[in-house]
């Protein structure tokens, strides 16, 4: 038996190589011919059996016909031609021989989510997929046809193995603040370009920006500033007067004096002790100026006080006591910053769970209040989200390529705590039973820290 040199066979098409059959014997033998090895799946052999004289030699092909699947990778395969005698069964035979299988390129990307509100910078995921059979490098770019918004991935250029998928963070920022009205859609465009293979994709998304200040909020203000101004007004011009007025008839009742004497001996008096502004509204004692600022104090320190809306913690703030010019101090002790992070796992195909952590900083407290948990490679298995060695979530792996997350009160991860992720791998992507390979879930997280000023 002759193999010739090696064939190049490529994925979804079909080539031939010739092989020579000699027979040794005496007498006129039958032969059967099969391929061994995984690649007899796509390699047969044409005809199947032959029969060959004496000292003479038949001809038969091997047709290769290689899959368009990227977990057949690009490069050499090994397989054996096995050539069996009725005649001789001591005489068969297995040849060793190889083929290379030719590379082929298909890939795709989508945004995650595809559409996002946000006040300010939106934060999207690209996944870019390989589906061909040799790695893959590409480029990221991204676009907006109104040039309204900038764009920073994470990661420009990336290296994509064969059959598998990786996820690229990326925000998009609008150059100008939407002050106040309807919410405007921003849409933009990201591109994955393959520079070897001169291929590429796209994916369409679209920011939609919210007014900082909404129509309702804006109306709804507008209406308080109305009834507090309509109080101050009775107050002034209604209210204040008569109880002036009153209190001027009770005294001059009590001390038998004039009651315009009286209200102008007072009003003196008042203007000596810090006039009405500071003391009040009868303009009488000395600590009226002081109970005035000391209210003022109490206003800074609530306004000290407030951080970012209902999902996260105040910072510290103890002001409004009554000298009034320390109100609002004390409540810098504490600050609070936007944090995100990715954990990526790699684990290897078994019935054990495997942790991957992310350990907080020691001085800091981390709210988290979105997770996107990815699953590019569509790997099946079991991912918890874990608290140390408290289980927080728990997911089946091939109920999600990707899934994004969203609470209305943020998880809670202590100073020095572990966030993990913990992955019981039962098969890699693309395979239906466990053979080799790793499960690669990741997912990426945003929030605020709370940190201690040092």
């Amino acid at each position: 038996m002759q193999l010739e040199s090696d064939t190049l066979a490529i994925p979804g098409e079909e080539s031939r190589q010739s092989v020579q059959i000699l027979n040794t014997g005496s007498v006129v033998d039958r032969f059967e011919l099969d391929v061994l090895g995984e690649a007899g799946a796509w390699i047969r052999v044409e005809p199947a059996d032959v029969n060959v004289y004496p000292d003479q030699t038949a001809e038969v092909e091997l047709v290769f016909r290689p899959p368009r699947d990227s977990q057949l990778p690009a490069g050499p395969v090994t397989f054996g031609l096995r050539v069996m005698s009725h005649e001789d069964i001591e005489g068969s035979v297995v040849e060793e021989a190889s083929v290379s299988v030719g590379p082929f390129t298909e890939f795709g990307v989508k945004l995650v989510p595809t559409t996002r509100r946000s006040r300010g910078a939106g934060r999207f995921s690209a996944v870019v997929d390989n589906r061909g059979n040799a790695p893959l490098k590409a480029h990221l770019y991204a676009s907006d046809p109104d040039a309204k918004v900038t764009f920073a991935f994470k990661h420009e250029e990336v290296e994509v193995a064969h059959g598998k998928g990786v996820v690229v963070p990326l925000k998009v920022k609008p150059k100008t603040r939407l002050w106040r009205g309807a919410d405007g859609s921003l849409p933009f465009q990201v591109l994955v370009v393959d520079e070897e293979q001169d291929e590429e994709q796209t994916a369409d998304g679209a920011l939609i920006q919210a007014a900082v200040v909404s129509d309702g909020l804006a109306r709804f203000t507008l209406a308080v500033v109305a009834a507090v101004a309509a109080l101050l007004a009775l107050w002034f011009f209604v209210l204040q007067p008569s109880v002036e007025s009153e209190a001027k008839k009770q005294v001059a009742v009590a001390t038998g004096q004039d009651p315009d004497a009286l209200g102008a001996a007072g009003g003196k008096g008042g203007a000596g002790k810090g006039g009405a502004a500071a003391g009040g509204a009868n303009g009488g004692g000395a600590n009226g100026g002081g109970a005035a600022t000391g209210g003022a104090g109490g206003t800074g320190a609530a306004a000290a006080g407030g951080s970012d809306g209902s999902r996260y913690p105040a910072l510290g703030g103890t002001g409004g006591d009554s000298a009034g010019a320390n109100g609002g101090s004390g409540g810098a002790d504490s600050q609070l910053n936007a944090v995100d992070f990715r954990i990526q796992t790699d684990v290897k195909a078994s019935g054990d769970f495997v942790v991957t952590r992310f350990k907080v900083p020691k001085d800091s407290t981390y709210y988290i209040s979105d997770i996107l948990f990815e699953n590019a490679a569509g790997d099946t298995g079991v991912v918890r989200l874990q608290r140390g060695d408290s289980v927080l979530m728990q997911i089946s792996l091939d109920t999600y390529r990707d899934r994004d997350d969203h609470f209305v009160e943020p998880i809670e991860f202590g100073p020095g705590e572990d966030v993990i992720l913990s992955v019981r791998c039962q098969a890699p992507g693309g395979q239906t039973t466990t053979t080799s390979g790793s499960c690669t879930p990741g997912a990426f997280f945003s929030g605020r820290a709370v940190t201690k000023a040092s």
